[in-house]
């Protein structure tokens, strides 16, 4: 079968036609597209589709280029508004000094020669003088009417205009953004792929120009443009713009999904940030340790959790990330239980797994579920309705015993020591005497951190006033800081007591309620930036239904922070004798509340 179709047949002899342009045909035609990209900026140019910038220049395109970028011609005469085809140039801002009162000094380059396409007395050639001067009409310019408004057209005389336009739009797009979109259906390229900013201005503004590209790209549909800006974010970005700006860029794109136009390209969206965007571990731990990680969606969570892919050392951290969503405690129990359904335990993670719905409440000391509306669909997890995929474990761990040493791989933070010896790591413990809990990643740097404790006996009906906890930061051999945790006389009612390795004794107690054999609570450190006297000043804060219950000050010197051994989170438990206490820890913030960060990517307009 002849892949050409027939065109035309007469006296029996058949003429055919290739459907499309053969290789070479092709890259002869986006061989001549590059050079007519300078042309845009010329009033003299060839171009028949005009698309002028509001309060910006006018770009003379070509119509039969701007067909073969997909919809984007259609896309223009969808949003633009039509203007007359007749252009004044002298109602128009010339490209050249347009550029270089808004600061876009990187399309000067573009305008080659562009002085010799404007009238004599605005280029380069005039006299500067006479611009000053009231100038009359040039009746030989193109265009040029004697029409007047007092006896109209009647006998005038008007003058061909050979840049006469087939047609002209007025759209609402930043002039920087839409040559960029220009440069792409012209040449293919896109001059922000090259930049590489070295301060931090430079990295929020490139993101900023990404995604406002993105946005622009999918509302014009040049999806060629769209999907390389998606891959550049995907695969890229992380190296080019650091920590900070990529996970700015995450939860702008994430934002950006509601706005989306076509069906297929939130498909690709989507696609990116649940997967792409964080298949390394370092870029994962960006996001997820940022406080608007609780403000993301259930179904973003969702989609991002059940990623076959996700950087992960263990099943546990699935709980820990859910942990950390519900931060604030205002997630409904039916979303938590979505969610949970993205854990694949195995016989390691199992008892693991049950331990965290125990001490959520949410299963009887005889294995059975409340019966509870919001809970309908915990019993087919609890009665095995995970089973099928494999746990993943897309990241090497080196284990308990070397996860000091690899701490920065090990999101779950916390190693279980009895005696001198690690046993185990992981984020749900029990603890026994002597024995404790400690953050194998030590704290260097200032900032926030939010751990959430669950501290219980299920075996007993009421904490033993005998039994305490001390949760808290060690910052040496010998020297600690933090609260001692015991009940009261009260049941139900805990109190919480500053106690430091240089007090003799511990404070006077602040008071928080829980159950009679379990208390949670969150602790937050903020490590200040050091002072001029390298004393670094840390405030330890008990939290409880997001409410201080009480905080207390402390200090310890810029090297003990930044090379010594650093600020650990630990947890030790006193006067258990035979007994055990639950603990389970997780992150639920990097940094605060999530309406105390300050965005420095300018805004992004989606609408």
């Amino acid at each position: 079968c002849d892949e050409r179709r027939v065109v035309a047949e007469w006296a029996g002899v058949y003429v055919y036609a290739a459907p499309y342009r053969n290789i070479m045909e092709d890259a002869e035609w986006k061989k001549g597209a590059k050079h007519l990209y300078r042309e845009i900026y010329q009033e003299t140019g060839s171009g028949d589709f005009g698309i002028q910038v509001a309060g910006g220049p006018l770009f003379r395109c070509h119509s039969s280029i701007l067909q073969q970028a997909g919809g984007f011609i259609g896309k223009i005469r969808q949003f633009g508004k039509v203007l007359p085809r007749e252009v004044d140039s002298y109602e128009v801002p010339a490209p050249k000094d347009y550029f270089k009162e808004h600061g876009y000094f990187h399309l000067l380059g573009d305008l080659q020669a562009i002085q010799f396409s404007q009238p004599i007395e605005r280029s380069a050639l005039g006299d500067p003088l006479q611009k000053l001067k009231n100038q009359n009409a040039d009746p030989k310019k193109p265009g040029y009417t004697t029409a007047h408004f007092i006896g109209g057209t009647t006998t005038a005389i008007k003058r061909a205009d050979p840049f006469f336009l087939a047609e002209r739009y007025k759209v609402e797009c930043d002039c920087e953004r839409m040559a960029e979109l220009l440069r792409f259906v012209y040449q293919g390229q896109m001059s922000f792929f090259d930049v590489r900013p070295e301060t931090d201005r430079d990295r929020e503004v490139l993101t900023q120009n990404m995604l406002c590209m993105c946005v622009d790209a999918e509302k014009y549909s040049i999806d060629r443009l769209y999907t390389k800006i998606l891959y550049w974010f995907g695969n890229e970005c992380y190296d080019i713009i650091g920590e900070r700006c990529f996970a700015d860029a995450f939860y702008h794109l994430q934002h950006f999904e509601v706005s989306v136009t076509e069906e297929f390209s939130r498909q690709m969206l989507v696609r990116t940030v649940t997967g792409e965007m964080l298949d390394g571990r370092e870029e994962f731990r960006a996001v997820s340790r940022d406080p608007r990680w609780s403000s993301l969606p259930v179904d973003f969570v969702e989609d991002t959790l059940s990623y076959d892919g996700i950087p992960i050392c263990s099943e546990t951290e699935v709980l820990g990330l859910i942990e950390r969503w519900n931060a604030n405690a205002d997630k409904k129990k039916d979303h938590i239980v979505r969610l949970l359904c993205c854990f694949r335990p195995d016989e390691e993670t199992q008892q693991i797994f049950i331990s965290w719905l125990t001490n959520m409440g949410w299963l009887m000391p005889d294995g059975s579920v409340p019966d509870v509306p919001e809970l309908l669909g915990l019993r087919k997890i609890v009665n095995g309705g995970l089973k099928g995929k494999p746990p993943r474990r897309n990241v090497q761990d080196s284990g308990p015993l070397g996860a000091e040493e690899q701490g920065d791989d090990n999101d779950l933070m916390f190693i279980h020591y009895k005696g001198s010896s690690a046993v185990a790591s992981g984020c749900s413990f029990s603890l026994g005497s002597q024995q404790r809990l400690l953050q194998a990643e030590p704290i260097r740097v200032s900032g926030l951190q939010r751990m959430r404790l669950v501290l219980s006996n299920p075996r007993v009906p009421l904490w033993d006033p005998e039994h305490e906890v001390f949760v808290g930061l060690s910052y040496g051999e010998g020297r600690y800081f933090g609260y001692l945790c015991s009940c009261t006389a009260f049941s139900g009612i805990f109190s919480v007591r500053a106690l430091a390795s240089a007090a003799p004794a511990p404070n006077a107690p602040a008071h928080l309620t829980g159950s009679g054999n379990k208390v949670e609570f969150d602790l937050a450190l903020e490590v200040q930036v050091q002072r001029a006297n390298m004393v670094v000043v840390c405030k330890l804060s008990v939290i409880f239904a997001n409410l201080t219950v009480t905080e207390e000050h402390f200090q310890i010197t810029y090297e003990t922070l930044a090379y010594g051994p650093g600020l650990r989170f630990q947890v030790v438990t006193t006067g258990l004798g035979d007994e055990e206490v639950d603990v389970q820890l997780a992150w639920v913030g990097g940094g605060g509340p999530a309406n105390d960060v300050e965005v420095n990517t300018g805004s992004v307009d989606f609408d």
